[in-house]
């Protein structure tokens, strides 16, 4: 086998995979933490609409008075 296609040998290697290993391992952890803070934002906007509603909700029950119908 000619030099040219040890390409450095398994020490190059190694170091090859090595780096490619770190770039998958922060690339993973970059998605990890946008779909984190994505979820987090999304989890504020259900709360923030939640209490909403129960607001709302307490405001309506407390309008609302039986039918008086006499026959």
């Amino acid at each position: 086998m000619p030099k040219s296609r040890l390409r450095g040998g398994a020490k190059a290697h190694r170091k090859r995979v090595q780096q490619r290993n770190n770039h998958l391992r922060g690339m993973q952890r970059k998605a990890q933490e946008e779909y984190q803070a994505a979820m987090m934002k999304q989890i504020e906007a259900i709360r923030a609409q939640m209490s909403g509603e129960t607001e709302n909700n307490e405001e309506v029950t407390s309008e609302e008075q039986p039918l008086n119908i006499k026959l």
